[in-house]
């Protein structure tokens, strides 16, 4: 009788033993995941950055200027939207700061990052530290778009 409790008491503690290690690992995860979770999706982990943003008339006079803060890998899209105040019309923009376009006369909003006139689409456009972002009203009628 004595071998069989002494089985029962051993298999009870390594009962109680595994259910304690379970309880263990079980409290290890509740506090490791939400610092996981805290270091993954914390807006700190990337680097904050700043550049020029001007805003040019058709009649080429800078109009506002200002040093505009963002994240490592914002878009300009994303950016200029934050920074001011735009009027879209599907995905182009009409309006900055209530400045509009004049299709009227094929004049529209062109942007310019270090002097290169940006011809992909703006959320297709990474910005940098201390890139010069240039938003100018062109006549594209007249190739200023280039310029």
């Amino acid at each position: 009788m004595s071998k069989t409790y002494n089985s029962l008491r051993s298999a009870h503690n390594m009962k109680n033993t595994l259910k304690g290690d379970s309880k263990m690992l079980i409290k290890k995860i509740a506090i490791s995941l939400p610092l996981f979770f805290f270091l993954v999706h914390s807006p700190t982990c990337a680097l904050e950055m700043t550049s020029t943003f001007r805003i040019v008339n058709d009649k080429n006079e800078t109009i506002a200027s200002k040093e505009v803060s963002f994240q490592e890998g914002e878009t300009l899209y994303d950016v200029t939207k934050r920074a001011f105040n735009i009027e879209e019309s599907q995905r182009n923009i009409i309006s900055i700061n209530g400045i509009h376009s004049i299709p009227k006369k094929n004049i529209h909003w062109a942007v310019f990052v270090n002097g290169n006139f940006i011809e992909l689409g703006l959320d297709e456009v990474t910005l940098n530290e201390n890139d010069d972002v240039v938003w100018a009203l062109r006549n594209w009628d007249k190739q200023e778009i280039l310029k």
